[in-house]
């Protein structure tokens, strides 16, 4: 009977681990943001809309909520925040990109631009 106690006790706290890690998702998604992004390619349609300032670009995301985009023609700071299902990048409480791709190695977004269309910004 302790034998089929004990091993009861064992399975709950298995599975109880089981749902806590799977708690760990969103965490990790925002985890993997964190980090000095450096611009690969800036699309609309497939084409390359890149400007000269554009393909230097570094996108620092960093833990403490903050970011820092350096150009080659300016530097831009602020706040950023990923949504819960890790499908929405918002910078400043204002601007937001759809999350394509986000892993260790790459980050896609993008974001409709009045007239210009979906714009696509990948990094590495």
């Amino acid at each position: 009977m302790k034998k089929q106690l004990g091993l009861l006790i064992l399975a709950i706290c298995v599975l109880s681990g089981f749902l806590f890690t799977a708690c760990e998702k969103e965490r990790t998604e925002t985890n993997m943001i964190i980090r000095n992004w450096s611009l690969v390619s800036k699309t609309v349609a497939g084409v390359d809309i890149a400007t000269e300032c554009d393909k230097s670009s570094k996108w620092d995301f960093k833990s403490d909520g903050s970011y820092v985009i350096k150009s080659g023609c300016d530097t831009k700071a602020g706040t950023w925040m990923l949504a819960d299902d890790g499908k929405t990048l918002t910078l400043d409480k204002i601007t937001a990109y759809k999350v394509i791709e986000n892993s260790i190695i790459k980050l896609v977004i993008e974001m409709q631009v009045g007239d210009l269309g979906l714009v696509r910004w990948s990094f590495k």
